[in-house]
């Protein structure tokens, strides 16, 4: 490729580039900040299973310890169908910060996380945790978490500031 080619091919990728709209990172991250926390009401609640895993991607990911990795939102709505009928089931969590890509179209959003359900026994048992939530943005601009990861128990202690 000549020198005058090359100059020109980086100017058209400069300009194509500065024509983007920018993102408002900050912005986005309160927004997403929001919907994680309408996740977690929705998830709270337990009432509407086609609310909660409309929270995902087709190609989701869940990553729970103890249990193998769940992928795909069929393989996830059976997972939240079964956990929301075991009685006394409850499931909580609160967001402590969200991070989005410069692209604006990926982001991940962690905090705590407290799930109460039966144990062996049948008797109820709570336990705290961790947790990280890796977001897309889809072609309809709407964010949805395509990786869920959590932790549980001592792990669960937030690191010291």
């Amino acid at each position: 490729m000549s020198q005058l080619s090359c100059v020109g091919l980086s100017a058209v990728l400069l300009l194509t580039g500065a024509c983007r709209p920018g993102i408002d990172v900050a912005k986005e991250a309160q927004k997403l900040l929001e919907i994680d926390r309408a996740w977690a009401t929705a998830a709270s609640t337990g009432k509407d299973v086609d609310s909660i895993v409309s929270f995902w991607t087709e190609d989701a990911r869940v990553v729970q310890p103890g249990q193998p990795t769940l992928h795909g939102k069929t393989a996830i709505r059976g997972m939240v169908t079964s956990v929301m009928a075991l009685p006394g089931f409850h499931i909580t969590w609160s967001p402590d910060s969200a991070v989005v890509s410069v692209g604006g179209d990926l982001a991940y959003t962690f905090g705590t996380n407290e799930v109460t359900a039966p144990d062996a026994k049948g008797k109820l048992a709570t336990e705290n945790g961790r947790y990280l939530t890796v977001w897309r943005k889809g072609a309809d601009g709407r964010w949805r978490s395509v990786m869920d990861f959590t932790t549980s128990g001592s792990s669960a202690a937030s690191p010291p500031r």
